[in-house]
């Protein structure tokens, strides 16, 4: 065997011992469990070493003897009951005392020691014995032993020794979960040993070999590194100091360790190289979490320091003060180096004595804490009150307790709690006074204002300044002194009118603490500090006091409430008339919402155009909102307008108002409602310039305002609705529901001349089929579903909104396909049902059933299948089915009529309503409705809010309910108020 192979197998030995180090190291992490732990380093170091015996010796407390804890190969029974002397009557007595690692090539001869009965019974030769735990304080020993004579060299001594450390380590943090820093830094670097990553280089940077945790840390790509050249793996580290320390190495087979930043790894290494023969070997571990927490111990330190309170760790047992934070250096006035040297005793004036301190300590040990208002002492000997939160806190791996103590400066807590309590007192005297002035008089608070200022507030002065309306001035109307101060000596500052004057047209508190410029005359009390606080349009409060800096925030506040208090009190008769006022109003809303419904429920009763414009009209002139009403037919070719019905006016009196000369009329109010399709409204006959025409024949009619709305439906103009009001300036609110009611009033128009061709009860029926890439035949043939086409509701905006059903799929399905859809804007899904899943898709491009529906028809059912949309129409027996076909074919081309035949429709069926439906209800009621039909607005619970529709429909929520309400309320008109005759 060559010395190549020779040295590669001394390398994987000691790399095998490295690992089964680095497992037992890793186990002591994860298990407190140290009988299974020793016995599994003992299993360990035998079949590493091929050993015959190992055991594991524990130091009694007494020192003479070692206790048999674990081991392997011993007789039965011996295992946690043999001991051996701690002596130089055993090896591992002499080990102890040694204070180093023995190797006993041949027991029978060795001269050092004597065999104990333990070796000596077993027939034991040679062996190895290592401490467990530090040479101070050795917690015992593991020794390994072999019946044949064995020489073992170093690296078997490091790795019993390595076994060892692992045991104490784990050993000592079963036993104690935090040590001193010191003891901690030591069994860090023990685990970070055992559990570092490893690779062997030889002479020729070839990588030799790498353990796990070597692979672990570097090999990113998951591809084998051995055998390829190192600098070409970490080419990243050439030209750094890996690269010089490496080879430096390789220079002076001196061994080195170091720290440093790998940038493609984004981590700190520590790094440990041994040279040897044939190359490297290289020992690393990531270190970046150690560098982090260095930070964090700092920025501890510093959130510490930077604390608001007060923080002392103390002695229990003495009292002593053992660390602090800057806070309590600053509260104190000692430095940090002077309060260590202190005791509690000398900083709580609560514990003066040791005595005290200890009888504190023993209670707070029961509670574990407690929280309480004390005294600190300066350095300077002052005080100021604290709030302590003391808790006990017992750290095992220190084996003591400690005090910690967080220490508030409540100084100004107590100062607000006293501000407090004035105040509670303050509002007290305020709410008895409030009593008086609930049911008091104007006259009788002009008289008490002073007196409550003065005496809820608890100043020297306080005074009335009231606001005469009839000369535009401001005047002391009362005032009141504390009993302490003679009134007539109380000298006011000589600019305080213009004061007063500037706190009223301001409306804003005026606060000055150092009043400047009053008299000092012998006996005078001249005000120093005083607050101005409106009284809105009654006038100002002034209160003031003999001293300067009186009025602080709380004083002040309270002033505002007792200011705020008496306005209120003042205005309370004004808000009498406001509620009067508001009680009117709402009355008359509530006229207008009656005269809109009996106008509704007449124009559903109505079968004529005459009968329309006679109810229309007799309702708005009985009314007594309105004065009279007429209703004008429009004449394009003339561009004039003639009454075609009118009330509340008489004929002749209504042809005088509307004649006029031609040039005047063309320009009116009337003919501009009519051009422009928008209400106009002449707010004051009297004064409006459009009025001069007819404001004579206006005025003699007893109409002081004038409100035109056109009649307009579909873009066909119906008539003018006049209505002229009693008042001038007519309510916002009026002009907006007439201008609604026009557009019913359109709607109705119409419905009633198209009547006569809806009433038919034959129909057409036709069978259509296309395959043409409309956008719910994609989406179908995109998911491999069937899609039920349910209702379509147009948009303002061109856009379509449609219902559908689709079966056989999944929701998500779809709702992915539409989201990749250029044409489906938005698409969210209804419901779930047994039948399939319902969505609710607005479209961007035009329908199947968006043209159907633009060439009248009526859609019975339209389903999409495989690609193929077929559609079950129906049309007026008196329709051209050839122009309907051709109309539908121009945005669909391939479209097949696949059957035609005529139908009779069930009189009194679902058709009839849909047709009053249509009729009866503006267009955008009938949206409105369907969409909130559509939408599942009306299911239980709700699946669309009306919020959620009034956004997608651009509308505020208030216009969304009056048109939805309206649309329900003829609805219910027609079944609850359905005349059978009509």
């Amino acid at each position: 065997m060559d010395s190549t192979v020779g040295q590669n197998s001394e390398l994987q030995t000691r790399v095998r011992q490295q690992e089964v180090a680095a497992e037992l190291g890793q186990q002591a992490f994860e298990t407190d469990d140290l009988e299974q732990l020793m016995h599994d380093a003992a299993v360990a170091i035998a079949e590493t070493l091929d050993t015959d015996y190992v055991k594991v010796l524990k130091l009694l407390p007494d020192g003479d003897k070692m206790f048999l804890q674990q081991g392997i190969g011993w007789r039965n029974g011996l295992v946690g009951e043999a001991t051996v002397p701690a002596d130089l009557d055993s090896q591992a007595g002499y080990t102890l005392i040694s204070e180093e690692p023995i190797i006993v090539d041949d027991l029978r001869t060795d001269e050092r020691f004597s065999g104990p009965e333990l070796l000596t019974s077993h027939d034991v030769v040679s062996g190895i014995s290592v401490i467990i735990g530090s040479v101070e304080e050795p917690w015992g020993v593991l020794g390994a032993h072999t019946t044949e004579r064995r020489e073992f060299t170093d690296h078997d001594v490091n790795f019993v020794q390595s076994i060892a450390n692992v045991l104490a380590a784990a050993i000592k943090e079963v036993n104690s979960e935090k040590q001193l820093h010191e003891r901690e830094k030591d069994l860090k670097e023990t685990f970070d040993r055992i559990t570092d990553g490893f690779i062997g280089i030889n002479a020729d940077w070839t990588i030799a070999y790498i353990n796990d945790r070597g692979k672990e840390l570097i090999d990113l790509d998951g591809e084998g590194l051995v055998g390829r050249n190192f600098w070409d793996v970490f080419e990243p580290a050439l030209g750094t100091t890996f690269e010089e320390q490496y080879r430096e190495v390789f220079a002076t087979q001196e061994p080195t360790s170091f720290e440093e930043y790998y940038p493609p790894f984004d981590g700190w290494f520590e790094v440990h190289v041994y040279p040897s023969a044939s190359g490297l070997s290289i020992y690393f571990r990531d270190i970046t979490e150690d560098r982090k927490r260095e930070r964090d111990h700092a920025l501890f330190r510093t959130l510490f320091d930077y604390s608001t309170d007060a923080v002392f760790v103390e002695d229990p047992r003495t009292g002593e003060i053992l660390d602090v934070n800057d806070t309590a250096t600053r509260q104190l006035g000692y430095s940090r180096e002077e309060l260590l040297d202190l005791t509690v005793a000398d900083i709580d004036t609560e514990l003066p004595t040791m005595e005290d301190y200890q009888a504190f300590v023993t209670n707070l040990k029961d509670d574990g804490h407690t929280t309480f208002d004390g005294t600190h002492r300066r350095k300077d000997g002052s005080t100021f009150p604290v709030e302590v939160n003391v808790s006990y806190i017992e750290l095992d791996q220190l084996e003591r307790g400690y005090v910690l103590a967080l220490s508030r400066d409540v100084t100004e807590r107590k100062r607000a709690e006293e501000r407090i309590r004035e105040t509670e007192a303050a509002l007290e005297r305020l709410n008895v006074a409030t009593q008086e002035l609930i049911d008091a008089a104007p006259e009788e608070m002009r008289l008490r204002t002073a007196d409550i200022a003065q005496s809820v507030l608890d100043v020297e002065y306080a005074g009335l300044w009231l606001y005469d309306e009839t000369i535009g001035e401001l005047d002391e109307y009362a005032s009141r002194t504390s009993p302490e101060i003679d009134p007539d000596t109380v000298q006011l500052p000589t600019n305080l009118p213009e004061r007063v004057w500037q706190t009223f047209i301001s409306d804003d508190v005026d606060i000055e603490n150092d009043v400047e410029g009053s008299g000092r005359e012998t006996g005078a009390a001249p005000l120093r500090s005083r607050v101005l606080a409106p009284l809105g349009r009654q006038g100002v409060i002034c209160v003031g006091s003999t001293q300067s800096d009186t009025f602080d925030d709380r004083l002040v506040d309270l002033v505002e409430t007792v200011a705020t208090t008496v306005e209120t009190a003042w205005n309370r008769a004004d808000g009498e008339a406001k509620l009067k006022q508001q009680n009117a109003e709402l009355a008359r809303v509530d006229r207008l919402n009656i005269l809109i419904r009996k106008i509704d429920q007449a124009l559903i009763r109505a079968e004529t155009v005459e009968s329309i414009d006679e109810a229309v009209c007799e309702h708005l002139a009985e009314s007594a909102l309105f004065e009279f009403a007429w209703i004008g037919e429009f004449d394009a070719a003339g561009d004039t307008v003639a009454a075609r019905e009118w009330a509340g006016i008489d004929g002749t009196s209504l042809e005088q108002l509307i004649t006029s000369e031609e040039s005047v009329w063309c320009e009116s109010q009337v003919i501009a409602a009519v051009r422009t399709d928008e209400v106009q409204v002449v707010a004051d006959t009297a004064t409006d310039p459009r009025a001069s025409s007819w404001r004579e024949a206006a005025l003699e009619s007893g109409a002081r305002s004038c409100i035109c709305i056109p009649l307009v439906y579909d873009e066909s103009i119906y008539g003018v609705l006049v209505v002229y009001g009693r008042t001038p300036q007519p309510d916002e609110r009026n002009v907006d529901v007439l201008s609604e009611l026009g557009e019913t009033i359109a709607h109705a128009i119409h419905a009633v001349e198209t009547r006569v061709t809806q009433r038919t009860d034959s129909v057409v029926e036709l069978t259509l089929q296309t395959t043409a890439e409309m956008p719910l035949v994609r989406l179908s043939l995109e998911t491999d579903c069937v899609i039920e086409f349910e209702g379509a509701v147009p948009r303002d905006d061109g856009d379509m909104t449609v219902f559908f059903t689709a079966k056989d799929v999944s929701p998500n399905e779809v709702m992915a396909a539409g989201e990749q859809s250029l044409v489906i804007k938005e698409l969210s899904q209804l419901a779930q049902q047994d039948t399939g899943s319902k969505f609710k898709a607005r479209l961007a491009t035009s329908t199947l059933a968006s043209n159907l529906l633009e060439q009248g028809a009526t859609i019975r059912s339209l389903n999409i299948d495989a690609g193929t949309a077929t559609a079950v129409v129906e049309l007026p027996e008196a329709a051209d089915v050839r122009e309907f076909v051709e109309g539908v074919k121009r945005d669909v081309p391939d479209l097949d009529l696949l059957a035609r035949q005529s139908q009779t429709r069930p009189p009194d069926k679902e058709l009839r309503l849909q047709t009053t439906f249509k009729q009866r209800l503006t267009p955008r009621q009938q949206e409105i409705l369907q969409l909130a039909y559509r939408s599942g607005y009306f299911e239980s619970p709700r699946v669309q809010t009306g919020k959620e529709l009034s956004d997608a429909l651009d509308l505020s929520q208030s216009t969304f309910n009056y048109h939805l309400r309206g649309g329900e309320r003829k609805l219910l008109a027609m079944v609850f108020d359905h005349d059978p005759e009509a």
